[in-house]
């Protein structure tokens, strides 16, 4: 199957870093390998999967810091409920380009506003909602301080698969998946995070 590979990734401490893995046509991304470095403190990474799409309903310019949402809850709670987004939030976006930003969201209404855009964003562009870090979309892994935590041979699929018959599962074909280290007090830095695209009949959400 097609790999995916980031690279060398770092950002000063206190400033979230995050590697993405782009959707891939129908297929399933999967987390298969990273190597990180943690700084004096233990840092939080956590694999996040969408818990919901929608679409963006304005232009938005390279460099503009808003994006207009055509709704705030395209997500739902593990009780199958539409989830409203929420400022601190993730979201990831589709460009003109066809590359896929992830940013932290601040949300008034359907309005995200959001670091600075890296190019343009159209009309009925695709958004993917995140969430946040607590929320059911995300798997927590600590990074010892001062240590680098290295992973190869994982199998972390994209998705939120049916948990006791309660949890609204969500499917990861078509998704993108992102990895995040929280990069509080003392700055980390990943050296490179590796994907892997399955084939849609391989989805575990069932």
């Amino acid at each position: 199957m097609p790999f995916y590979t980031t690279g060398y990734a770092s950002e000063s401490a206190g400033t979230e870093i995050v590697s993405i893995c782009p959707p891939n046509g129908d297929m399933v991304p999967v987390l298969r390998g990273f190597r990180y470095r943690a700084g004096a403190s233990a840092h939080n990474l956590y694999v996040m999967s969408p818990l919901g799409m929608t679409k963006t309903i304005e232009f938005s310019a390279s460099g503009a810091t808003t994006l207009e949402l055509a709704r705030d809850d395209p997500g739902k709670t593990t009780a199958g409920v539409a989830q409203s987004l929420a400022t601190a939030d993730w979201i990831a976006y589709r460009t003109r380009s066809g590359a896929v930003e992830a940013r932290k969201i601040t949300l008034s209404g359907t309005t995200a506003t959001v670091a600075a855009i890296g190019e343009d964003v159209d009309v009925g562009a695709d958004v993917w909602a995140f969430y946040g870090t607590g929320d059911h979309g995300a798997i927590n892994l600590i990074a010892e301080l001062s240590s680098t935590t290295e992973y190869d041979g994982l199998h972390v699929q994209g998705g939120i698969p049916a948990q006791r018959g309660l949890d609204a599962p969500v499917s990861g074909s078509g998704m993108p998946l992102l990895i995040l280290s929280d990069n509080i007090t003392n700055a980390g830095e990943f050296d490179y995070v590796q994907f892997e695209w399955i084939p849609a009949s391989e989805d575990f959400i069932s």
